[in-house]
């Protein structure tokens, strides 16, 4: 008798745990599921962002191969500035649930092996798309150094408002010199940035697509509403 009650008292306790654990799997797929949320909307703001300035690029290469001395700038000067914002959306995903299930132990809570897998690989893929980002920034600063000096800092300041919002000043403004070996390196770099955001914003779109497969994956897996 005090075998099977011992014997018991094991089972009702393994019970227990599992119970615990299975409600724990799920709060963590409900957390993961408004992460992936919250990225769709980020991911599209990011992808808008980086195909305006691709649209902007096109124009700045052909302002910028077209300047002469003593012509107005005005939009040069605005779309310099425009290449060298980086977006203000947050690039990379939402990491609350998976940084909470590492701090747990890892991804054994999650007992699905294809929701744990497409959640690794869901992270893996915005890991890449950081390191272009980084990349992208790095061009940013190239551009920004090589165009320091055909720019007047009186007039670079004042296309820009209290809201560091960019805007066109109603007077004409000039480039401190027409340079065409500066100029020149210029356009190298802004196509640069132009190429690589159309790589960034490619894979940012796969990345949002699978965030909208996995949503539904594991809503239908973990019945979710």
């Amino acid at each position: 008798m005090l075998f099977l009650a011992v014997t018991l008292g094991f089972f009702v306790e393994n019970q227990r745990e599992h119970y615990i654990e299975i409600k724990r799997e799920k709060q963590y797929i409900k957390s993961f599921y408004e992460d992936l949320t919250a990225d769709e909307n980020d991911l599209q703001l990011n992808i808008n962002f980086l195909v305006a300035q691709m649209r902007k690029a096109d124009t700045l290469e052909t302002l910028m191969m077209n300047i002469h001395t003593g012509e107005p700038a005005n939009r040069i000067y605005m779309y310099l500035r425009e290449m060298t914002r980086s977006s203000p959306g947050r690039l990379y995903p939402n990491d609350r649930t998976i940084v909470q299930l590492r701090n747990a132990g890892g991804m054994r809570l999650i007992q699905n092996k294809s929701v744990s897998d497409s959640m690794v690989g869901y992270y893996r893929t915005a890991e890449v798309i950081q390191f272009q980002t980084d990349e992208g920034l790095n061009n940013r600063r190239e551009l920004r150094e090589k165009y320091l000096p055909i720019v007047n800092a009186k007039d670079f300041l004042r296309i820009v408002d209290s809201t560091n919002t960019i805007i066109n000043v109603p007077e004409n403004i000039y480039l401190r010199k027409v340079d065409t070996e500066i100029i020149n390196g210029c356009i190298i770099e802004i196509d640069r940035i132009k190429t690589l955001n159309l790589l960034i914003a490619s894979r940012i779109l796969n990345l949002k697509e699978k965030a909208t497969r996995i949503k539904e994956f594991i809503k239908n897996e973990y019945e979710l509403k």
